[in-house]
């Protein structure tokens, strides 16, 4: 038998801080529309299993983490370790995913700097249907380069629940 997820896991172990409310300004709306962008092309990017297209989104010493309802159990340092772990984990699946990323929230932190937090639902069709293979959250730390693109600095990755075996979480 599964055991649930606590609920607010995330928030109680320290992962998952929400700040306070910032003004969405007309200076503003450029930034968190090109940061929405970039997740929306994370889940594309994924989904598609586009290892160029996946790269150009992380900063050159880029971290990802990954967590399954409690601490940090998987962390990849710099963009080609993050993507080498990423076309790694997608050899082992044989359905085909889509990320829906939901409820972004921004915070500007400054010239070129932000932070982010939202969630994620993960459906994969395969023979047998459709079903739900995770629930999670996600907080990011982006940068933005001198051509304007924001790229993950950090992405934590914290499931509720995996259905099956999460890659890593052995």
């Amino acid at each position: 038998m599964r055991v649930p997820p606590d609920q607010g896991w995330a928030t109680k172990a320290g992962l998952l801080t929400l700040p306070p409310r910032q003004p969405v300004t007309a200076e503003s709306v450029a930034m968190r529309l090109g940061i929405a962008e970039l997740f929306a092309r994370y889940g594309i990017a994924h989904d598609e299993v586009d290892v160029p297209a996946m790269r150009d989104l992380w900063a050159e010493d880029g971290v990802l983490q990954v967590s399954l309802g409690g601490p940090v159990f998987e962390t990849h340092e710099g963009r080609d370790a993050i993507c080498a772990n990423f076309a790694r984990v997608a050899g082992t699946q044989t359905d085909q995913r889509r990320h829906a990323v939901t409820n972004l929230e921004i915070t500007l932190e400054g010239v070129g700097r932000a932070s982010a937090r939202a969630y994620g639902i993960v459906p994969a069709a395969d023979g047998s249907g459709i079903r739900v293979v995770v629930t999670c959250v996600y907080t990011a730390d982006l940068v933005c380069g001198a051509e304007g693109l924001w790229r993950f600095a950090r992405l934590w990755i914290g499931m509720d629940d995996y259905a099956g075996r999460a890659p890593g979480a052995e």
